[in-house]
């Protein structure tokens, strides 16, 4: 099983003007500085191409894929807290193209922070291909907009903005401080899969 990015990246949760207010900076003498902190700190949050990282979950709606060899309970528990819908599950068969499961034979489950596809008595699947890829289920994870994600992560990117602003030279790219981390936890615990 594997798990793909097919469309989206990761977007600035801080606006230009929103980091010069923060750090109470006047003129546009520091824009360069302040716009690669602010991408610093929203790639921190956010999670990589493979995935990986961050909160754990897309921040702003991205388009993702899992594959596996079958319909296993693993691919049909989806990887991120965050889903926004599951907008086609494929199989390829062990004859023929590949097959579009119809929406209605399926249904996705929430429990809590959990999003699991369940597939209805309805759906008579026929003998897969032998591939590792035969199944694959796409869908969309983190919230619609910029505007749509929560006051409090977006303070946690400005505090993070800020700390890589002002260290730009004496640290290495990504380190934070164990109290900067904690601050950052502590006003993002509660969107995580499991609070920290």
């Amino acid at each position: 099983m594997w798990l793909e990015r097919q469309s989206g990246a990761t977007l600035d949760l801080v606006s230009l003007d929103e980091a010069r207010d923060h750090l109470r900076i006047i003129g546009g003498d520091h824009d360069a500085d302040i716009q690669q902190a602010i991408a610093a700190a929203s790639a921190f949050l956010d999670v990589d191409e493979d995935g990986f990282g961050g909160l754990g979950f897309p921040m702003v709606a991205q388009h993702w894929s899992v594959k596996a060899s079958g319909f296993t309970p693993k691919l049909l528990r989806l990887p991120f807290p965050r889903i926004s819908s599951v907008d086609e599950m494929r199989y390829l068969p062990m004859v023929g193209g590949v097959q579009v499961v119809p929406s209605e034979h399926y249904v996705v489950r929430r429990a809590g922070r959990l999003s699991q596809v369940a597939l209805l008595p309805s759906f008579e699947c026929p003998p897969l291909a032998d591939r590792p890829d035969a199944v694959e289920v796409r869908f969309t994870a983190g919230w619609a907009d910029v505007a749509s994600v929560p006051t409090d992560i977006k303070q946690a990117a400005k505090l993070l903005m800020a700390h890589f602003f002002e260290n730009r030279q004496a640290e290495i790219e990504g380190a934070i401080t164990s109290e900067l981390q904690l601050g950052v936890d502590r006003l993002t615990a509660r969107y995580r899969r499991f609070a920290v």
